[in-house]
């Protein structure tokens, strides 16, 4: 399942198979070739520039002493103080009895470092060491293949404090005095964001750009990158279109003014024309866009399951990403599909051979226990790259219930890994499913046999559901990856119900690519108030049969159709908003007309 990746033998994380080191724990991959890559590197904390130095050689030595390879001058650090060496494929760094230890950073921060004298430990990539009390860094080599590191600037260190609250998810909101002139606007970056530069295999230069405080995610070409560089809090936006110019040979103001909006869209960006203030609202205002926002995003969400899911990896996880289960999973999946079609000659769909209301509710129970491992699988493909599960839960989409992981960070992966994490879920409850199919051909025993297939052909449904491209769930997202298109939706919708018509209005010939976004923008559309209307009829089976039961009519139509809007508010309300701007431009053009009259006349 890892693509370019196999598990390291030391962490069980992934590692690329053309790198030499594991980036997490340090240690050799098997087979490597070191002396292909570049030495691994020392350099000061905060420092962006040169490294101190490279481990060119081995064992490297440490010390005040002028005969060590690197040399620093500081009296907490002895003449002979330590040495970096490598050992079973991992570099470590050695005391050699100095007077003052040394540390090396676990990760949980410099206070936490133990001091070591006279023994040794094992270096990965971005280990602080401290060397007496002089901190240095150790970096793996690094290529354009395995991408930048992590830039990142936690909250209360950039120029303005973390918003407090937001008018909405997506309206990014500034400071009260924002300027009304866009070209003497002076754009501001909020606290807490994350930059990585990930791999691209075209040679093409891929940024990801993360809102710390809300998990947000952007995806960024090299140019957005360097206008999001130059915000320093003192630049205007008439700056930026010059910095611009000079940098690309272009005054391209329509492309700054995008990626300023992109910024503002998940709230990293302060001081843009039109911004507001939550202080300039009421509380009345306030609560009604809070409730507005809870029911476009109607999810109940769990923060802080990464400990545990980590826990989990660690214990049994990783085994799931080796080399048995990845066989296993391709010789299960076809064979309980060839086992499910001879069970339809044993068994009949929506019959458990006289279980009766004890066979339906295993039936659910194993189902939903299937689908919890689905989410947990996709968890775990998070883990075995090294990226965090920020929260977990249920939401509603389209008026359905779901389980959902956060799988946002994967954003600062390689796009080939997001691949892999979409379609992790999917494949172990095709898995599952195949499994049961096997228990159902060879069971002895009717009953049993007929709630295998049961819960089989549940499970099948999901996962032909979850592979489904046109609705935006694992099969949508592995790929819109895989093509590179990460709106593929959003604009191919677009691009069917206003681009096409635009392009053959002024007689010109789509191509290729705009046919193709055209079928998949109407397949979009069709297959979405398919999915709709499946969800009314659901939800009026659900809610109908018991308001029917208690409340006379016309109340139990009107309490259906309430249930049923309030379910279904995240579907009709986009279209309600664009309705409402559509006759406010009609009622706008038709009062210019009237206030023009009497000047004709």
């Amino acid at each position: 399942m890892g693509g370019l990746t196999v598990l390291c033998h030391s962490c069980r994380y992934q590692v690329r198979k053309d790198f030499p080191y594991c980036l997490r724990c340090g240690t050799q991959r098997k087979k490597a070739q070191v002396d292909q890559f570049d030495a691994p590197q020392l350099r000061q904390p905060g420092s962006t520039g040169a490294s101190v130095a490279k481990v060119s050689r081995e064992p490297f030595t440490i010390g005040r002493s002028s005969g060590c390879d690197l040399k620093l001058d500081h009296p907490s650090v002895s003449r002979e103080h330590a040495r970096i060496v490598r050992e079973s494929g991992s570099y470590y760094l050695e005391d050699l009895g100095s007077l003052n230890g040394i540390r090396v950073d676990s990760g949980l921060g410099p206070q936490d470092a133990e001091r070591i004298r006279g023994g040794k430990a094992r270096l990965h990539d971005g280990s602080v060491v401290f060397v007496g009390d002089v901190a240095l860094i150790f970096e793996q080599p690094r290529t354009a293949a395995i991408g930048s590191k992590t830039m990142v600037r936690p909250a209360g260190m950039t120029m303005l404090a973390p918003a407090r609250e937001l008018i909405s998810p997506a309206d990014a909101i500034a400071d009260e005095h924002a300027p009304a002139e866009p070209l003497s606007a002076t754009p501001r970056k909020r606290s807490g964001w994350a930059l990585k530069q990930i791999p691209d295999d075209r040679g093409r230069l891929e940024w990801a750009l993360r809102n710390t405080r809300t998990g947000a995610y952007l995806s960024l070409d090299e140019r957005q990158v360097f206008v999001w560089n130059q915000i320093d809090g003192r630049a205007t936006t008439r700056d930026l279109l010059f910095a611009y110019l000079e940098e690309y040979g272009e005054l391209a103001l329509p492309r700054i003014e995008q990626a300023l909006k992109m910024f503002a869209s998940v709230d990293l960006v302060a001081g843009l024309p039109g911004q507001r203030s939550t202080a300039e609202l009421s509380f009345w205002r306030r609560a009604g866009r809070a409730t507005l926002n809870a029911l476009l995003r109607m999810e109940i969400s769990v923060k802080g399951l990464d400990g545990l899911i980590e826990r989990g990896y660690r214990r049994f996880g990783w085994w799931f990403f080796t080399r048995p289960a990845i066989l296993l999973l391709a010789l299960v999946v076809p064979a309980g599909l060839a086992a499910f079609w001879f069970d339809r000659d044993k068994y009949k769909l929506l019959d458990t051979e006289g279980a009766g209301p004890w066979g339906g509710a295993i039936v659910l129970i194993v189902f939903f226990a299937a689908c919890t491992v689905h989410e947990m699988a996709h968890a775990m493909a998070v883990k075995s790259y090294g990226r965090r599960v920020n929260r977990g839960g249920f939401m509603m989409m389209m008026g359905m219930p779901f389980a959902f992981v956060d799988t946002s960070d994967m954003w600062l992966g390689s796009r080939w890994s997001r691949v892999v994490v979409a379609l992790s879920g999917p494949l172990v409850t095709a898995e599952i499913a195949g499994g049961l199919a096997i228990g159902a051909y060879y069971s002895h025993s009717a009953l049993a046999g007929a709630i295998l297939f049961q819960i089989a052909f549940a499970l099948y449904l999901n996962t032909l559901y979850n592979f489904n491209p046109l609705m935006p769930l694992d099969g949508y997202m592995a790929l819109s990856d895989a093509m590179r298109f990460p709106r593929l939706r959003e604009e191919s919708r677009a691009y069917f119900t206003r681009g096409l018509w635009r392009d053959l209005r002024r007689r010109k010939l789509p191509t290729l690519k705009q046919w193709g976004m055209t079928l998949y923008g109407l397949c979009a559309i069709l297959g979405t108030y398919g999915f709709i209307a499946l969800g009314i009829l659901a939800w009026n089976g659900r809610i109908g049969k018991f308001v029917h039961k208690s409340v006379p009519d016309p109340w139990a139509h009107m309490i259906i159709v309430a249930g049923i809007g309030v379910v279904l508010f995240p579907v009709w309300y986009g279209y309600f908003k664009a309705l409402t701007r559509l006759l406010r431009r009609l009622g706008d053009k038709r009062q210019r007309r009237v206030s023009q009259a009497p000047a004709k006349a």
